[in-house]
């Protein structure tokens, strides 16, 4: 039986989340909070924020208002997910963690931060905030799975 006591003996020495705001990926987090002091693993927290390829309407009532989202506006909201990692993370007492934030298809910058970092696991949750046309083309979860370089745990 082997020595899992040293880095270079474990099976997961990092581990990539992929975050993006939502409850599910909330929880993958914190599988990864869980399992990264386990292994002695790096943990590495990416998001990737989906372009919004069109102007959304939110009905309030029985009014309706059209919400134009600027690049400020993502790059805001990329902060507070990568700000809410952290803080997840600080309450896992987890010490060795990096965070990224990347744009593009998310899926396909996933698979590449875990080529990148040489990932032994990518944590993602099972559903996140795509709407109901990234049910028609397929999740980025779904797309991780069947591209990625590593082992894959996807959390529900």
């Amino acid at each position: 039986m082997p020595d899992l006591t040293t880095r270079e003996d474990t099976m997961i020495d990092t581990i990539l989340v992929a975050v993006d705001g939502s409850e599910h990926s909330r929880r993958a987090l914190e599988w990864a909070c869980d399992m990264a002091p386990r292994y002695d693993a790096r943990l590495h927290v990416l998001h990737v924020p989906q372009a919004v390829g069109h102007d959304k309407t939110l009905v309030l009532g029985g009014a309706a208002i059209s919400v134009k989202t600027s690049n400020e506006d993502v790059e805001k909201a990329g902060d507070d997910v990568i700000e809410a990692a952290r803080r997840i993370a600080a309450d896992h007492a987890i010490r060795e963690m990096t965070t990224e934030v990347g744009s593009g298809d998310p899926a396909r910058r996933i698979v590449e931060c875990a080529e990148r970092l040489d990932a032994d696991l990518i944590v993602m949750g099972r559903r996140g905030l795509t709407n109901f046309g990234g049910l028609l083309m397929g999740s980025v979860t779904h797309k991780v799975g069947h591209l990625a370089p590593c082992a894959c745990m996807t959390v529900r």
